[in-house]
Parts: structure tokens; sequence; C-alpha cells
């Protein structure tokens, strides 16, 4: 296990652009912004390792207010940028490590993480750094695919297996997907056997619309108290998302995903991440510009939710 937070500090190497530009006390702050510049087992397309800063730029250049999260803009919501962590390219599992050292460090604080992939592997070591916390959170991934397998060219933690090592190593309570639409026969069949796991299709958001999806995800989360949300970029059509590791059409839609959100996302959220922004494949950075308002509205739903509730009376 890494020492205390000061001792991390030599993992942190890339100082560049802020997330949305805000340069603030860490101590007046809620949400760590941690990079996670991971393409170790990209299979398709490489270069996730630059997303976090891609995303950072982009997030600059936006503005700061909600979609659906009204009366509270970025620069209010409490977020600090802690830097990128320093990930050894090619060696995923220590990657994992380093990851997980660092999120359980931020966690024991009481913060919440939020992380930029990088490719989705990074996710196992947020969770795993939050349970090293004593923080085992329910899951609620937007993706489209399952990544379940259990190895993928010869690798056991990988991209493509990453919710499967989730559920065997930090055995999250409940794992709710929203979007998948690509995935092999096991996937499918552990997916659909699998207590603990729910599965809202790509096919099924179309057929119900993305306010009953949204609704139907909550109600299955009903029985958590503490929420982690993943982002996988290629959940979204290629037409809006252009720039991912590995695009699967036909996808959601930006205003049904905003959508879904504002029906899911609220005070419970411990951990966020988005991941498989790939800049070089990304034309006119539309993939790192939505990956960026995407992450702002959730934390806006989040801290709009948390304030909110704070104000009821006991």
């Amino acid at each position: 296990m890494y020492r205390s937070l000061a001792g991390l500090i030599d993992l942190y190497r890339t100082r560049g652009p802020l997330f949305a530009g805000i340069d603030t006390r860490r101590e007046r702050t809620r949400y760590s912004v941690i990079g996670a510049p991971l393409d170790a087992t990209a299979s398709y397309r490489k270069g996730q390792r630059w997303a976090p800063r891609s995303i950072r730029e982009a997030s600059e250049n936006i503005e700061s207010n909600g979609y659906y999260a009204r009366g509270i803009t970025i620069e209010e919501a409490g977020v600090y940028d802690e830097g990128d962590i320093a990930l050894p390219h090619g060696d995923a599992v220590e990657a994992v490590r380093r990851i997980a050292g660092v999120v359980g460090e931020i966690a024991s604080e009481g913060r919440i993480p939020v992380v930029l992939g990088g490719e989705h592997t990074v996710t196992l070591g947020a969770l795993e750094g939050l349970a090293g916390a004593g923080v085992r959170p329910c899951i609620l991934v937007l993706d489209a695919h399952l990544d379940l397998r259990n190895e993928y060219l010869g690798e056991e933690v990988s991209h493509a297996t990453v919710m499967r090592r989730i559920l065997e190593r930090v055995h999250p309570p409940v794992l709710v997907y929203i979007g998948p639409r690509a995935y092999d026969r096991e996937e499918e069949g552990l997916a659909s056997g699998r207590s603990g796991v729910e599965v809202i299709y790509s096919w099924e958001v179309e057929r119900i619309g993305p306010v009953n999806a949204g609704s139907r995800a909550r109600n299955l989360l009903s029985g958590c108290s503490r929420v982690y949300i993943s982002i996988d970029m290629d959940v979204y059509d290629p037409a809006y998302a252009p720039g991912v590791g590995t695009p699967e059409p036909p996808g959601l839609r930006a205003r049904e995903v905003f959508r879904i959100l504002r029906e899911v996302v609220d005070y419970r959220v411990v951990g966020i991440d988005i991941v498989e922004v790939t800049p070089s494949y990304d034309c006119g950075s539309v993939t790192s510009v939505l990956a960026a308002k995407t992450l702002q509205e959730v934390i806006l739903l989040a801290e709009s939710s948390r304030r909110t509730r704070s104000r009821k009376p006991s």
C-alpha cells in the first residue's frame, strides 16, 4: 500500500491544463480529478493515454453550467485537479495497482475520486482502491460492451475483461449496465445468469425511451447507499463519439444519455470515471468535448442532489 497522500505526489507527473480550468484550494473541494493515462491492452485503436489531457483541454472551453443540473456551475461544485498518475505503459497489472493506491488514499480522506481514463481497465483499479478504503459501492456502467470475458488476447486484466475481474475481486452488491450491444455468447450468458447483474440493452433504451430506462436503472439501484458510475464513451453512437477505442454502432444519442443520467445520478455517488476516449481518432475533438460535458453533468447532478438533501429538515 502506498504512503499518505503526500507520499503519492511523485506519481503525479502532468500538471498541464486543469479540469474546467479550476485552480482552487484543495481543502475547499470534494471531488478529486485524477488522470489515468493507460492504453496497455487496447486491442483495436490505441492512444487512450492521451485522453486525460484532451478531456481537460475540452473542459476548459465549454460553458460551466449543467444541461439538466440547474442552479449550480462546475466552479461551484468543489472540484480539484490532482494531476495524472504516472503509469507504466504496457503493464496493466502494475497500472491497476497504482491506480488503486492513489484512489484508496483519496477515498480515505472522504473525497470523491473522478478518474479520467485511459482504457476501461482503469475502473478495476479505482474500485479496488475504494474497496481498500472500506467503500464497496453498487456500480452503474454505461458501455457498448459487457467486458465480461475471462481473458482476451491472452490477458486476464484487460479492457475486455474489466467487469469480470471487478465481479471476482471487488464483489459489488449490484452491477447495472446501460447501453450494451456488443458481446459474445459467454458474456451474454454470464450477464443473464449471475445474481446482482442487470442489463438494459441499447435496443431496450430505444424501445422504452431514456426516461424509462433511467427510471428502471434507478429502481435497480434503489437498495444501494453508495453508487459508482463508469462511463465508457463508446456507449454513444460513433456519430456522436467517433474517437473511441472500439466504436460499435448503433449506439445511444447524446440527449438520451443525458436524460438517463438525470434520472439516476444523485447524492449517493462515491466515484466516477470516464474512459476510452482516443484523441488520435477524434475528428475535431468532438469526443473529448462530449466526454468533458458528460462528466461535468454527472458531477453537477450528484452535487446538486447532495446539497438539496442536506437542506431538507431532518
